[in-house]
């Protein structure tokens, strides 16, 4: 936990059924670093789920900080959504308290962190209308770019995308880089590159 004499700032992450481990890993492991090093504004992250407990594609189950239903999103200034196998339970990503919840934490001037085809959840909410995105495009069964078309953004083909707070990618490679870039626009360059250093990533 944070000391009292430094303020924290509150990101949530969502946690489907059937997530791509690495994709929640990466947050969990780089944030906490800035809980660890006193040179950095510590960000607190909250995991919220359908359940409890909610267990992974691969079988890593993780226990959730807060339920989705007992969620207020004005606490948070930034949500973390992973992508996931839709055969394992992810498509949970498209009920409405989730669809709501990135839209009111992108109303509210935060930021939204889709991974892989998370970022047609995010597209589902309304919020990529006119924006740029990108997300998996190794898919045999969907044309996902397309369907972000479909929902007005400007689909394109590259690893990360950065539009308006909005930030997608194309996949769970990108998971470290993006945690950096998160951490880069919560805390400053200088801080991430202060905990790169701690974890000698170049």
């Amino acid at each position: 936990m944070p000391s009292a004499h430094r303020s924290s700032k509150k990101v949530l992450l969502i946690a489907p059924k059937g997530f791509e481990d690495i994709e929640v890993a990466a947050f969990t492991d780089i944030l906490g670093w800035t809980r660890i090093l006193k040179e950095t504004g510590p960000v607190e992250l909250e995991i919220t789920g359908f359940k409890r407990y909610v267990t992974s594609k691969h079988g890593l189950t993780i226990r959730t900080d807060i339920l989705i239903k007992d969620v207020k999103p004005e606490n948070y200034c930034a949500v973390i959504i992973p992508g996931g196998f839709n055969d394992s339970g992810w498509t949970e990503v498209y009920k409405k308290p989730v669809l709501d919840l990135i839209k009111t934490i992108y109303t509210n001037n935060g930021i939204i962190t889709a991974m892989c085809v998370a970022s047609m959840a995010v597209a589902n909410s309304g919020i990529l209308k006119g924006k740029k995105a990108t997300t998996y495009i190794k898919s045999k069964r969907h044309d996902n770019l397309q369907v972000l078309r479909d929902f007005g953004a400007q689909a394109v083909k590259r690893r990360i995308v950065i539009d308006d707070r909005i930030i997608t990618n194309r996949g769970p490679d990108t998971s470290i880089d993006v945690a950096f870039i998160l951490l880069e626009m919560l805390n400053g360059k200088k801080e991430a590159a202060l905990i790169k250093n701690a974890l000698m990533y170049k």
